[in-house]
């Protein structure tokens, strides 16, 4: 585990990683790579790991036992619970959202390999149900799944969820869980959490069709709480090195002028730092 201080002025090319204090080795975290992870606890001074692919030599879990992970920022140790059964949260490439009273919410994912085969303890793979879950992180107990409700979006994985106004997580991008096709970004999937009802937007895409169809991109808030910022990601053949912003108020796309040719990424992580002047 590495932490990384932003409160303070730092120098670009060499940013203070520093390894976390705590007996965090003697603990150990998880070994897991394509899981989703969110901030929770009661003083949201936890990070929460749920899902997600282990090397072949671990022990996977079945559908019906899911264990997740958190690691306490104030100690430096990793623990362990249980979530209710039947989530099936055994899945990688999910996304996750998290309101401000600690529940979050995953949706989206695909099955994740358990064994060299691929295959479940049974020899077969349960179907992933397209429905949200929802993570109580004060109380995991009373976690829940989503009732079904019509319509509802096919499966994506490697896509991303931005919570708006504590209410509508808005789906961008992703694989499409049937055909593994980049999913285009005009493409969007509304959740609002408190009617547990989905609703589709097409939006404008800016010119030439952009931003283009894709997966494993990068996403955060802005400050004005509507505009959704994306950097990156890979539609199965090119790994894009663009920023572009979704207006949430016209569902309006718009390409931005970068000033560096930044090589591209997928995969990455985006926090958002800013300045409160």
């Amino acid at each position: 585990m590495a932490i990384l201080p932003v409160n303070v002025p730092y120098s670009l090319t060499d940013p203070p990683w520093r390894s976390s204090s705590g007996p965090q080795s003697s603990v150990g975290g998880p070994v897991v790579y394509s899981h989703t992870a969110f901030v929770g606890g009661g003083h949201g001074d936890s990070m929460i790991l749920v899902g997600g692919v282990m090397p072949a030599t671990e022990k996977s879990s079945s559908d019906d036992a899911i264990t997740a992970y958190s690691y306490a920022t104030s100690t430096g140790r990793w623990n362990s619970f249980t979530l209710p059964s039947g989530n099936y949260l055994n899945r990688e490439g999910a996304a996750s959202s998290v309101t401000s009273n600690g529940d979050a919410y995953i949706w989206g994912g695909k099955r994740a390999s358990v064994n060299k085969t691929g295959l479940t303890n049974g020899g077969t793979r349960t179907r992933l149900p397209p429905n949200m879950y929802r993570v109580d992180t004060l109380n995991p107990v009373n976690s829940t799944i989503a009732p079904d409700t019509s319509p509802m979006p096919n499966l994506r994985y490697a896509h991303t969820q931005t919570l708006i106004n504590n209410r509508t997580i808005v789906v961008l991008g992703g694989f499409e869980g049937h055909t593994g096709e980049a999913v285009s970004l005009a493409d969007i999937w509304l959740y609002d959490i408190y009617d547990n009802q989905w609703s589709h937007v097409n939006a404008k895409l800016d010119k030439d069709s952009k931003p283009a169809n894709r997966s494993s991109h990068s996403q955060l808030l802005m400050p004005d709480g509507k505009s959704i910022l994306i950097y990156g990601g890979y539609d199965g053949y090119h790994v894009f090195n663009d920023v572009a912003v979704l207006d949430t108020q016209t569902w309006t796309w718009t390409i931005k002028n970068t000033n560096a040719a930044v090589q591209g990424r997928a995969d990455v992580s985006a926090p958002g730092v800013f300045d409160s002047d």
